[in-house]
């Protein structure tokens, strides 16, 4: 291990984790109250009065109203995962087709896709456990039990693929010095990726409701493959690599700090449309 850390600088790392997690908690926080608004811009199109509060949507529409039908339930289960795949898809895009990155901006594109495909698959998995959201639609649907637990063991395995997908994109982008045998260093990976996942947990943990909490904890299955993913033989995509520490990066956390203290101060107060 002493070997392994001659040639890296504690002070990068530092820099790195700080990126990292500060990236994540914005990237968690603008995921939530995007999620949030589409359903609730759905809900109200369709008549069905809402509030966007820090643990989600509270509906204020009885479930009893002639406001809840068919094609309205269906929507407003649908509409945040689908805005979830069109964000983690676009996101994706940006990350490809972006050639050249600063460390701020890579750790920001790569959280966002983690928590939008955590949100999609993710949510699938805990609707259908719970039997709340998705798993109404299902019903709706005449979707039998065998199919919805197929459909469950499809989105874990989707989880997986992303994460394996991701993965390979860190890697074409992450330094030398913190591979070994073309895989990522494990400290690396505990303390800039596995760390600041963590600790956003714990910082968010107060406003997220239990269905959140679970939803957020199946975002492991994306994050566990960074940590043996080998960096691609051929490369097909020619990204470059991480440069170092930039001002733009200084720049960059401050305003990652505000969205986060701004979105926080905006669903605390609560939003309705």
């Amino acid at each position: 291990m002493k070997n392994i850390l001659q040639n890296i600088s504690w002070k990068e790392i530092l820099l790195f984790f700080i990126l990292s997690f500060v990236s994540a908690l914005f990237a968690s926080y603008l995921q939530r109250i995007l999620s949030g608004l589409t359903t609730l811009y759905f809900s109200y199109d369709l008549n069905i009065r809402a509030i966007l509060h820090l643990d989600g949507i509270r509906f204020l529409t009885s479930v009893t109203s002639r406001a809840w039908t068919r094609d309205a339930i269906v929507t407003i289960n649908l509409a945040a995962p689908i805005m979830n795949l069109f964000l983690g898809l676009i996101i994706m895009a940006v990350f490809i087709f972006s050639y050249r990155k600063s460390q701020s901006m890579a750790f920001f594109l790569i959280w966002l896709m983690i928590y939008s495909f955590t949100g999609i698959f993710g949510s699938f998995v805990e609707n259908n456990i719970a039997r709340t959201g998705l798993y109404a639609v299902s019903k709706l649907m005449d979707i039998g039990v065998v199919f919805q637990i197929i459909f469950i063991v499809l989105a874990l395995y989707f989880l997986y693929i992303m994460g394996l997908t991701i993965g390979k994109l860190v890697m074409l982008i992450l330094p030398d010095r913190f591979k070994k045998e073309d895989k990522m260093q494990s400290f690396f990976f505990l303390l800039v990726f596995l760390l600041p996942w963590l600790l956003v947990l714990l910082v968010s943990s107060r406003g997220f409701s239990v269905s959140t909490m679970f939803t957020y904890l199946l975002g492991l299955i994306i994050l566990l493959p960074f940590n043996w993913m080998q960096e691609p033989e051929q490369r097909g995509l020619h990204l470059k690599t991480l440069p170092g520490y930039l001002r733009i990066d200084t720049f960059s956390l401050l305003v990652y700090l505000f969205g986060v203290l701004l979105i926080h101060q905006m669903l605390g107060m609560g939003l309705s449309l």
